[in-house]
């Protein structure tokens, strides 16, 4: 995911783009908040969610939750 921020006029409002997707805020400080919040948050220790095994033919079979890419952030 590549996190991009936007100054529209400078002491104006903010948009933070997140790949396709974009969020308005009102300020540059309320779009640095987000964004550190966002990349804090990506970057902690995630668990495995329970119930990614089954059996097939008295075999375990793991499934794995797709990959992720880090994000990036890019003033």
């Amino acid at each position: 995911m590549i996190i991009r921020l936007e100054e529209q006029q400078p002491g104006t409002r903010c948009l933070v783009h997140l790949d396709d997707w974009c969020v308005g805020f009102k300020n540059v400080d309320d779009a640095l908040l987000f964004t550190r919040t966002l990349q804090a948050r990506i970057d902690a220790p995630h668990v495995w969610p329970q119930g990614m095994v089954t059996r097939m033919n008295g075999a375990h079979i793991v499934q794995a939750a797709p990959l992720r890419t880090p994000a990036h952030v890019s003033p």
